[in-house]
């Protein structure tokens, strides 16, 4: 018999909470970590010792994608112990990858937010390059089969949240490990990234994402542990919601750009007037995917105006 026990852990960000999952059965796996920081990791030390584990106890660790509220956790504990590590294999660009990689991301992100006629130095958060070491990094890809608490689980790749969300469920019980690709509680948010490689054009999140839900709602899931919130069960009903809240979005943008051009800065003021200095990228990011889905179906079209690309519908 496999024991699920949810590890709720406060985090800095908008969703006040995130969750990590103690998997006990023939073994004991701990998918995701929580935060970066010393504060988060005694969080989530103490949590496990309220189930008698420690992180000595623990057979592997899976990380359902690499974004700092799920990963953040790994170099703590890896001073604690040296056991595996397992992760989508689309982050092996960027798990100990140096400064190089850092820079080039970073200018990345400043490019963008110029093209969106935003401000780098005020509407972004500019990070600090913390390099970090992660030993015993084992790499799986969609249809792999990770075994959590002697049951195998089979490894989905579901793009669009983060280059290297996965879904891990087994056939057996329906049991399913979320990660951000599917949380009831807010939509998710489909973040633009750098490519990996050099010369590559970006990936179009909100498209890989919508491809990604379509792929999930084929599978006879029953109960989802997400990243965030409570789990929950009848993903197609919810799938179905944030569809239809993505065609909502880009109704509204078509409606902003129907007398005139604009920057999806400018598209941004106007959807989500609430957001301000840093978070605005957030709603960049929203904006920008669902323009990249307008510009497949053929709905919108841009310029170059200097630096800044301006959209207007067709």
């Amino acid at each position: 018999m496999l024991e699920i026990i949810p590890l709720v852990l406060e985090t800095d960000f908008a969703e006040g909470t995130v969750n990590a999952f103690l998997a006990i059965g023939d073994t004991i796996t701990l998918i995701d970590t929580g935060n970066p920081g010393k504060e988060s990791f005694q969080q989530l030390k103490t949590k496990l010792h309220k189930h008698s584990v420690t992180f000595n106890d623990l057979d592997q660790i899976i990380l359902t994608h690499i974004h700092i509220d799920h990963a953040g956790g790994i170099p703590y504990i890896q001073e604690e112990t040296d056991i595996p590590i397992f992760v989508h294999e689309q982050a092996k660009g960027s798990i100990n990858t140096g400064i190089d990689k850092f820079n080039r991301d970073q200018q990345f992100f400043q490019r963008f937010l110029l093209s969106c006629g935003a401000d780098p130095t005020k509407h972004i958060i500019q990070r600090r390059y913390n390099e970090e070491t992660w030993r015993n990094v084992m790499y799986v890809n969609d249809g792999d089969t990770v075994i959590i608490g002697g049951k195998g689980f089979e490894v989905i790749h579901v793009p669009g949240h983060s280059q290297s969300d996965i879904l891990i469920w087994n056939r057996e019980t329906g049991d399913a490990f979320a990660g951000d690709h599917l949380i009831r509680a807010f939509s998710v948010n489909a973040f633009i990234e750098p490519a990996q490689s050099v010369g590559e054009e970006r990936p179009k999140p909100l498209l890989q994402y919508r491809n990604s839900l379509e792929k999930i709602s084929r599978l006879p899931l029953k109960t989802i542990y997400p990243g965030h919130g409570e789990p929950f069960t009848n993903h197609i009903d919810l799938i179905q919601t944030r569809l239809q809240e993505q065609e909502k979005r880009c109704e509204q943008i078509l409606a902003i750009l129907a007398k005139t051009r604009k920057s999806i800065f400018e598209i941004c003021t106007v959807m989500y007037p609430r957001l301000k200095g840093k978070t605005i990228f957030l709603g960049l990011s929203q904006i920008q995917g669902h323009l990249d889905l307008l510009e497949v179906r053929h709905k919108v079209s841009s310029v170059q105006n200097e630096l800044i690309t301006e959209y207007f519908a067709i």
